[in-house]
C-alpha cells in the first residue's frame, strides 16, 4: 500500500482520538513502521487504533532517551516525565562507580537508560510482576547493557543486606477515584497494577519506597521519585519526616512539579 493510502487511513482513525497535530505526529511514526505491513496486518493495526488502543501496543514499542524499548500490556508506556527524571539523575551525577537500584522497573526504560550512559555503575532493577521483567530484560539485552533484574513486592519487604547510592521510582500513583478523568487508551489497555493507588492510601508506594530508601542507602546516596503533581507536598512532607535531607521538588518542562530528589 502506497504510503499517501497509509496516511488517510491512519489519520481518519487517528484525529477523532487525538486532535489533528497529535494525530499527524503520531501518524508520522506509524506510516514508516507499517509501510511494509499487509493490507490485512494494516487493517487489524487500524482496527486496534480505532477502539483506542495505545499506537505504541499496536506497532509493539517506544522510543526513550534515544533507545527502542519493547512494550507489552505487561508495562506501561514510557513516557517523556520519566526521561526528565533520567535527565536530572544523570546530570547529578557522574561516572564514578555508583550503585543504582529502580523500584518498579517495567518496561526497564529507567534503570537501561542509566546504565547506557553511565556505563560503570552497578544497576540493578525489581518489580513485582514477572511478565514485565521479562520484558524489561529483552530491553536490556535489545539495548546491549547489564542490568540485574530480580522480583520483588515494595510492599513487603522493609530492608536488606544491599546498600545503594541511588535509587529511584516512579510507582503507582494515581488514586482509583481518578479512573473517570483518564483516557480510554490508558485506562483501557496499560497495566492498573502500575498506575493505581488505593484511595485511602495515595502515598502508599512512596511511603513504602520511602522507609526502605532510608534504611538502605549509603549516608550521602540519593532518593528520587517521579510525583503525582497533586500530591507533590504531601510526598515532599512524608520524606521529610523520615529524616532525609535536602528533599526538593523539581519541575517538569510544563512547570508542573512531577519529581522528587532528596539525600539520605
Amino acid at each position: 500500500m502506497q504510503q499517501s493510502d497509509i496516511s488517510s487511513s491512519l489519520l481518519a482513525v487517528l484525529v477523532p482520538l487525538y486532535g489533528q497535530r497529535e494525530a499527524g505526529n503520531i501518524a508520522r511514526i506509524l506510516i514508516q513502521e507499517m509501510s511494509s505491513y499487509s493490507e490485512q496486518d494494516l487493517n487489524e493495526a487500524l482496527k486496534r487504533l480505532s477502539a483506542s488502543e495505545p499506537w505504541q501496543y499496536v506497532i509493539g514499542k517506544e522510543w526513550f532517551y534515544n533507545m527502542v524499548f519493547k512494550v507489552t500490556k505487561d508495562t506501561l508506556i514510557p513516557r517523556p516525565e520519566t526521561e526528565e527524571l533520567v535527565y536530572h539523575i544523570l546530570l547529578n551525577h557522574s561516572n564514578s562507580v555508583k550503585r543504582f537500584l529502580d523500584i518498579g522497573t517495567g518496561s526497564g526504560c529507567i534503570p537501561i537508560a542509566i546504565k547506557k550512559h553511565r556505563p560503570q555503575w552497578s544497576v540493578s532493577a525489581c518489580d513485582v510482576s514477572e511478565s514485565a521483567l521479562e520484558v524489561a530484560q529483552f530491553n536490556a539485552i535489545q539495548n546491549q547493557v547489564e542490568v540485574d533484574f530480580f522480583m520483588e513486592d515494595i510492599l513487603q519487604v522493609r530492608n536488606s543486606n544491599e546498600k545503594w547510592d541511588i535509587i529511584v521510582s516512579n510507582p503507582p500513583y494515581i488514586p482509583l477515584n481518578e479512573k473517570s478523568l483518564m483516557r480510554k487508551n490508558v485506562l483501557d489497555y496499560e497495566p492498573h497494577l502500575a498506575l493505581f493507588v488505593d484511595n485511602e492510601d495515595p502515598l502508599l508506594f512512596y511511603k513504602a519506597i520511602g522507609k526502605y530508601a532510608f534504611e538502605n542507602l549509603k549516608i550521602g546516596g540519593m532518593l528520587y521519585f517521579e510525583l503525582n503533581e497533586y500530591y507533590s507536598v504531601a510526598t515532599l512532607n512524608w520524606i521529610s519526616s523520615l529524616g532525609f535531607k535536602d528533599v526538593q521538588l523539581i519541575e517538569d518542562l510544563y512547570g508542573k512539579k512531577r519529581m522528587l530528589s532528596a539525600e539520605r
